[in-house]
């Protein structure tokens, strides 16, 4: 991530070359890496993949992310296995995919005298997405270690692998990634220095926690393939709480850290392989070299952004607990969301109401009035006329 995110930067930095012909990637000359990335950049190419493609997987993967984060601290889930790494990983796949794409929007979509601002987006910004990446890769492997151990030894699983190892787990990463970024800081003026930090970044961001996660994959899959037998089974007759913690090892759980250790070994390779040529040459001519880097640098681009954001379908396919409070929440949404609907609905009709009942009770209330004065008319005249009858019958 350390050399992608620099090299992009880098290249982002610099003004663009002008070519007279388009073709002109295809001439005789010998072509190079940064020649070639510029001409992308400024043409179709570039702008659909950096430019739109890959701003809208960012997006997506934030929405997608702070989904986990907010469905991760709900009351059914806050006792779930490995919660706690989980979150932290959200976290980290927020930050790393955000900073990275700032480069690009800033590109193509800010004004044109945007070069200092790149630079310093380059030299301040893009280490803390370098140490973000630190995290994310190295909580995957504490999340396959927590559960490896669950699975070989569930009895002392709840031990090692409870809710406060996680976050002192968590706390340790957080510290060693700041520490893994503070030299660029400092060095930030240094050219010898900047590469030698590029190369440590690279091993212990990239090929350290890579290696870790294979290793631990494929120890991972062969126990939770491989079948209790006979033999086996009447050793723990005497232990029947650990032939169930087995069995329950082979859970929707592991599959799930199974999957998510599957899809960050498969997205960081074409990263790894990039880092390497990077260290070796940084800009390599030819050919084929530069369109081989070139190619090596949209793939793992966009596998980063992947894997940063497919962690959300991870959880809901493989984990029936957290597809059901995600479903859950999303119910209580559309609750809130019709109740405030239907309110407005009701006080829409009993305006209207109010409205179309005015001129009724007006109407009704002149016709009061009208009878009310006709009956104490008619009253009137009766006692009217009763008097004068009294007086004729006086005389």
């Amino acid at each position: 991530m350390s050399t992608t995110i620099s090299t992009i930067s880098s290249i982002l930095s610099t003004p663009p070359v002008n070519y007279d012909t388009p073709s002109s990637i295809f001439d005789n000359e010998t072509i190079c890496a940064d020649k070639l990335i510029n001409e992308l950049l400024e043409g179709l190419s570039g702008r659909i993949i950096w430019g739109i493609i890959q701003i809208i997987l960012m997006l997506l993967g934030n929405i997608g992310n702070i989904l986990t984060l907010v469905v991760l601290n709900h009351r059914l889930m806050r006792r779930g296995g490995v919660n706690n790494l989980l979150q932290g990983l959200a976290i980290s796949d927020i930050v790393a995919p955000t900073l990275a794409c700032i480069p690009h929007i800033i590109y193509y979509y800010g004004s044109s005298t945007n070069d200092n601002l790149i630079n310093f987006i380059n030299l301040y910004l893009m280490p803390i997405a370098t140490g973000a990446t630190f995290c994310s890769n190295w909580i995957v492997v504490t999340i396959t270690s927590f559960r490896l151990m669950i699975v070989v030894k569930p009895l002392y699983s709840q031990v090692y692998c409870s809710n406060r190892n996680e976050k002192k787990a968590l706390i340790i990463i957080s510290l060693f990634s700041i520490l893994s970024i503070v030299p660029y800081y400092y060095y930030r003026s240094h050219t010898n220095a900047q590469n030698v930090l590029k190369l440590i970044s690279a091993i212990l961001s990239i090929l350290g926690p890579w290696l870790i996660c294979v290793i631990l994959w494929i120890l991972l899959i062969r126990i939770v393939s491989s079948k209790i037998g006979l033999k086996r089974s009447k050793q723990f007759i005497l232990h029947s709480e650990i032939v169930t913690q087995r069995l329950k090892s082979k859970s929707k759980i592991t599959k799930m850290v199974l999957i998510i250790c599957f899809f960050n070994i498969i997205c960081q390779l074409p990263v790894l392989i990039l880092t390497i040529l990077g260290l070796i040459n940084g800009n390599p001519c030819g050919d084929i070299s530069a369109i081989i880097f070139v190619g090596l640098l949209f793939l793992s681009n966009l596998l980063l952004i992947v894997n940063h954001s497919i962690n959300i379908f991870i959880y809901s396919l493989t984990n029936r607990k957290f597809r059901y409070t995600l479903k859950i929440m999303c119910r209580h949404c559309c609750r809130f969301y019709n109740h405030q609907i239907r309110q407005q609905k009701m006080a829409m009709i009993m305006n209207c109401d109010e409205q179309r009942k005015a001129p009724d009770q007006q109407k009704r209330n002149d016709d009061t009035c009208s009878s009310l004065k006709t009956h104490r008319n008619t009253r009137l005249l009766i006692a009217i006329s009763l008097k004068n009858k009294s007086k004729q019958k006086s005389i």
